[in-house]
């Protein structure tokens, strides 16, 4: 099973590398643009997430897989200042702790109080349940209080309601239609759910308004988007836009990741470097870097950005996934695993990063059951989200034929990985081999077992499971 390298960072639809947007809000997804904050990934769903990520590669975003770049993008962190710009990269899809870094003209700051100052601590701890009904209490307290709707939809993201932050976030560009943090994570949202054309029109409406023409945060994200569309061209003009309003470095991240696409990977390299000497910290550039760096086979260099990213940005979902790429395709399982862990956390929507967790516990199920069990709730939950997903069916498939209670749904998935066109023939016999012995298992008598069903599954599908993850 082949694996793509998930570009993290700028489009919406790849894993995030250089320059995306993420949600701004306390904590939760970010977003940067090239024009406010340092760098985050444009993560690209592929089912919800970023396309399909590449087990054995590190994951691809363009402008919301791809590391984000945060200038003018969304913070991750809620806001505090009601107007305050959270940063949002050019295209990543994590919001970064704190409102934004630049505020627009507006109300002067405030400090939070009462429930929304409940609701910010209680996102930077975690509590998710607790930051959504202290921003609710704050919003029936004040409805027009963009900052609570703002920081409702970052933490709607951290729930893993695609759905109630989508409608968050238009709810906070209705109280305020130049809030440049909703409008960036909006749209960084929309590429990471299968929906760059959408996201394109969002950000080309806003692009007419006075207030936002002149930021180049959202030319960033709309670059991001381009890109995620396969439009290079728009991409490049709109990332250049950027660039003509300030020197900012997500612009250069949205150049490097078009070059990237165009397979131009040394001078993505030259443009992910300028970037990098305007803002050494940005961890969405080291994402690019680190993508760059792989294409151009020095693995060990993009192992390298990726942990800096990481390290820098820990809420960095594109750094985490890349690093179970690399994980995933040195057979370092439990590796894969804690990176995956930590992507599917910060980014509950992304079907990808919960497919390839579920393949790296997948393979080691043969050693601990506890894996193998864990490896079908996994499974399980990437069928529920994308129930037509080949890899999820083969692999949920080899997975449950571990699981002696699971019998009966096994064979069924295993029976429909079979008619899958692109399924080969050589996996298709081992199938046939496996759906004989669940047969068999299913009319033995109660405790009976054939040895060979003790051997685990075994498939082509699930030793690939273990060697990594596409996105």
């Amino acid at each position: 099973m082949s694996r793509k390298l998930l570009l993290a960072f700028l489009a919406g639809a790849f894993l995030s590398a250089c320059a995306g947007s993420r949600a701004a809000g306390p904590g939760g997804p970010s977003t940067a643009s090239p024009s406010a904050v340092t760098s985050e990934r444009p993560p690209d769903a592929g089912s919800g997430g970023t396309a399909g990520r590449p087990q054995n590669a590190p994951g691809v975003t363009s402008p919301d897989r791809t590391a984000t770049s945060r200038g003018g993008a969304a913070s991750s962190q809620p806001a505090e200042t009601p107007g305050a710009e959270a940063s949002a990269a050019g295209d990543g899809d994590t919001a970064s702790p704190g409102a934004g870094s630049a505020p627009r003209p507006g109300p002067a700051h405030r400090v939070p109080e009462g429930p929304l100052a409940d609701g910010i601590e209680a996102f930077r701890a975690g509590r998710w349940p607790q930051a959504e009904d202290e921003f609710r209490a704050a919003l029936r307290r004040d409805p027009d209080d963009v900052d609570a709707q703002f920081n409702l939809a970052l933490t709607e993201e951290r729930l893993g309601a695609a759905d109630r932050a989508r409608s968050a976030y238009r709810s906070a560009l209705k109280i305020d239609p130049d809030h440049l943090p909703s409008l960036i994570n909006l749209a960084r949202l929309e590429r990471q759910t299968g929906r760059a054309e959408s996201a394109a029109q969002l950000l080309e409406t806003a692009s007419r308004r006075p207030a936002l023409a002149a930021e180049p945060g959202l030319w960033v994200q709309l670059s991001m988007t381009e890109r995620v569309a396969g439009n290079l061209a728009d991409a490049e003009r709109a990332a250049r836009k950027a660039l003509s309003l300030r020197r900012d470095p997500g612009a250069y991240e949205a150049l490097a990741l078009v070059a990237s696409a165009r397979g131009q990977d040394r001078e993505a390299e030259l443009l992910a470097t300028s970037a990098l000497r305007l803002d050494e910290a940005r961890a969405s550039t080291h994402v690019t870097l680190g993508l760059v760096a792989y294409r151009l086979g020095e693995v060990g260099r993009a192992r390298a950005e990726f942990d800096r990213a990481a390290a820098l940005d820990p809420s960095s979902a594109d750094a985490w996934a890349n690093l179970g790429a690399l994980a995933l395709g040195w057979r370092d399982y439990g590796g894969a695993e804690r990176a995956y862990r930590r992507a599917t956390e910060l980014e509950p929507w992304v079907v990808d990063s919960r497919l390839h967790l579920a393949e790296a516990l997948a393979a080691q199920g043969a050693e601990n059951p506890a894996k193998a069990t864990a490896a079908a709730v996994a499974y399980r939950d990437v069928l529920a989200r994308a129930p037509d997903r080949p890899d999820a069916i083969c692999g949920a498939g080899w997975a449950l034929a571990q699981d002696k209670s699971a019998i009966p749904e096994a064979g069924r998935l295993l029976r429909r990985c079979r008619e899958l066109p692109d399924t080969p023939n050589a996996e298709r016999r081992r199938i046939d081999g496996r759906l004989s012995v669940l047969d068999s298992m299913a009319r033995a008598p109660a405790g009976a077992e054939p040895a060979s069903s003790r051997t685990g599954a075994g498939g082509a599908r699930e030793q690939a499971g273990g060697t990594g993850g596409s996105r």
